[in-house]
């Protein structure tokens, strides 16, 4: 019998759950704040949803089955390609911009280790319908903002655009698939296989080059108006064989300076040769990171030609994935923050005897006048409900005995002042009034 969850995937305590849900509040407060529409997409999906675009590490990391009508279904390793379905569907008609927001347990079969489970959330925010550069910088924003608002000030981003790469590699009749291919080579550091791929496609000795200066050229760190300007210069330069690839790079330029215009102050390291693993990105690329971890916290980029995949008409899109199960983990392992579980401060006991009718009443009576509490349903006696009560930080001991059954009372007692004074049921509204200032 097994008594643990499978590997990489865990069980949330009170005070996990309690964090874990702090976080997707502040999400949810930044969706309010910007005018997302929160969206929920099934836990399962076909697999053919993923397999056309996620890229090869997704692909090779799926849960994926057969039901019982013999479909291959996966369960949802990530939800970008589940929203693009929703808008080329059930949303083609709406009017864009569209604004969506999901929080969404994702699933990847992951060797289990810092940063990496095999059930994991992500918050995410995404923009169908604009090409314009405010709509990424929004995306950078948004993102700055829910770290922000969390506490985590020691935030930075990588920012990229595959238009960069993209470009170069068209310019030599490379398709896209076999672009796919490379610049999953780079995102996993295999650069060496990604140069030989290039090679064997007869990619010219000038392009990889410059493929290489770019790739391995220093980062460039963008902070409000303090930015290496020569060195933005540089990778023009040695990008100016190719104009769609000045373009794209200027294009990301572009989209920094919105969003540190629109407030962004954390560091931004420009990094022209920057890959992701997913291969449905088009345009610009970024990760969001934490010191002291080696994973990215935060994702995402451009991704203009997924809702046309999936049979809807073309529309740009941008978006991230907050990766809210790798904060977690950061918060409690890195920086010791924990967030107490909200819970009443009022705690009601009765005393061995005491009709449980009237208990019962007595609870009717003052929940029904929204007054959180909790009961004490194991009968302690006076002294150990009392002992529980302070240690679990109650406030106010309320109290039921015999002569207060008779009476039809309760005794309430503040556990700060030790005081107690005893008050008729009936007259709930001074009660509530006592009560009240602690919830």
């Amino acid at each position: 019998m097994l008594l643990e969850p499978p590997r990489g995937m865990d069980d949330l305590l009170p005070d996990e759950y309690a964090l874990k849900q702090h976080i997707v509040d502040i999400i949810r407060q930044v969706y309010s704040e910007y005018g997302y529409l929160e969206v929920e997409t099934p836990t399962i999906e076909y697999y053919e949803l993923f397999e056309v675009k996620s890229g090869e590490e997704i692909r090779e990391r799926m849960f994926d089955f057969y039901d019982k009508a013999g479909r291959r279904c996966v369960i949802r390793p990530e939800v970008t390609a589940s929203i693009a379905r929703l808008v080329s569907t059930k949303l083609k008609a709406a009017s864009p911009p569209i604004r969506l927001g999901y929080i969404a347990d994702c699933y990847r079969y992951d060797e289990p280790q810092w940063g990496r489970r095999r059930r994991f959330w992500q918050g995410g925010f995404e923009i169908f319908g604009s090409s314009n550069p405010l709509s990424d910088a929004e995306i950078l924003q948004v993102s700055h903002q829910v770290f922000k608002k969390i506490g985590l000030e020691e935030q930075y981003f990588k920012v990229g655009h595959v238009g960069i790469l993209r470009s170069i590699l068209e310019s030599y009749r490379v398709d896209e698939k076999m672009q796919d291919r490379i610049l999953t080579y780079i995102d996993r550091k295999k650069i060496g296989e990604a140069y030989n791929i290039m090679d064997s496609l007869n990619v010219g000795d000038e392009a990889i080059k410059s493929i290489r200066e770019i790739i391995e050229s220093p980062l460039i760190t963008w902070k409000r108006d303090s930015v290496d300007r020569e060195a933005l210069k540089k990778i023009k330069d040695v990008l100016s064989p190719w104009d769609n690839a000045i373009k794209s790079f200027e294009n990301l330029l572009e989209i920094v300076e919105l969003a540190i215009t629109s407030g962004v102050d954390s560091p931004i390291h420009v990094m022209p040769g920057m890959a992701r693993g997913l291969e449905y990105y088009t345009g610009f690329i970024f990760e969001q990171l934490l010191p002291d971890v080696d994973v990215s916290l935060n994702g995402g980029g451009r991704y203009d030609k997924l809702v046309e995949l999936f049979g809807g008409k073309p529309t740009p899109a941008v978006g991230c994935a907050i990766g809210i199960t790798r904060i977690m983990q950061y918060m409690m392992e890195k920086k010791n923050i924990k967030i107490t579980p909200k819970r009443p401060k009022i705690f009601l006991a009765y005393l061995h005897g005491v009709d449980k009718k009237y208990v019962a009443k007595v609870l009717n009576i003052l929940r029904s006048r929204n007054i959180p509490l909790e009961v004490d349903i194991l009968e302690r006696k006076i002294t150990s409900a009392l002992e529980y009560a302070v240690k679990n930080n109650f406030k106010y001991l309320l109290i039921i005995g015999k002569s207060e059954e008779e009476s039809s009372e309760i005794s309430i007692r503040d556990l700060d002042k030790k005081t107690q004074i005893r008050y008729k049921i009936d007259d709930v509204d001074k009660i509530k009034k006592i009560l009240e200032e602690v919830n």
